[in-house]
């Protein structure tokens, strides 16, 4: 446990002591592939970190359709704004992979280690973040056609791309699975994609 807890950035600046507390109220919890981690309006008890695996956040729009809204990898906080505001959260989280997830108990977790400058440092910087990554896309959506999205997307998230059925990269980008079917052919036609064994990349 306390090997794992040194990898994850939020917790590398605690000494010894520190994170053999931490690691008394933390705990695995193993996931399959389409497993739900959580459902939207739940309200979580616990602090989320993945340690395995790739996991979709998703809403469903009013005619029930999936609309996905982000992707995250290990080692990556999931929904910690929700989490420590206490309100429900605001989407649902669904296993893209097998994978595993580190559980914190909340309550304790605010109560011993929230106040620590050392944690609370790396946990503003993880929302900033996020509030930046939400800035670019709300950009690319608004500024960029579908042929920028889609060579934007393979650009910077190549590998998170080849994990997604096509309808899933579709709604990522704020698109019809038609439209992002024509485009990527396109782009293809031009030669500025090409299909690889795992997906497609920039060509070079």
């Amino acid at each position: 446990m306390i090997n794992i807890l040194k990898k994850i950035y939020l917790f590398q600046e605690l000494d010894e002591d520190e994170l053999e507390a931490l690691a008394k109220i933390s705990s695995f919890h193993s996931y399959k592939k389409d497993s739900l981690l959580f459902m939207s309006g739940e309200v979580g008890e616990h602090l989320l970190i993945i340690i395995e695996g790739d996991v979709s956040l998703y809403k469903h729009d009013n005619k029930g359709n999936d609309i996905v809204i982000g992707f995250l990898s290990p080692y990556s906080l999931i929904a910690e704004a929700a989490l420590l505001r206490g309100v429900p959260f605001p989407s649902s989280a669904i296993f893209k992979t097998d994978g595993r997830i580190l559980k914190i108990q909340l309550d304790k977790f605010k109560e011993s280690f929230l106040s620590n400058p050392k944690v609370s440092k790396e946990i503003i910087n993880s929302l900033l973040s996020k509030i930046q990554l939400l800035q670019q896309n709300i950009h690319l959506n608004i500024a960029s056609t579908a042929k920028e999205k889609i060579l934007h997307l393979y650009d910077t998230n190549a590998s998170i791309a080849s994990k997604l059925k096509k309808y899933e990269i579709a709604a990522l980008l704020g698109m019809s699975p038609e439209t992002f079917s024509r485009n990527l052919n396109n782009l293809i036609n031009a030669n500025q994609l090409q299909k690889t064994s795992t997906g497609y990349e920039i060509v070079k």
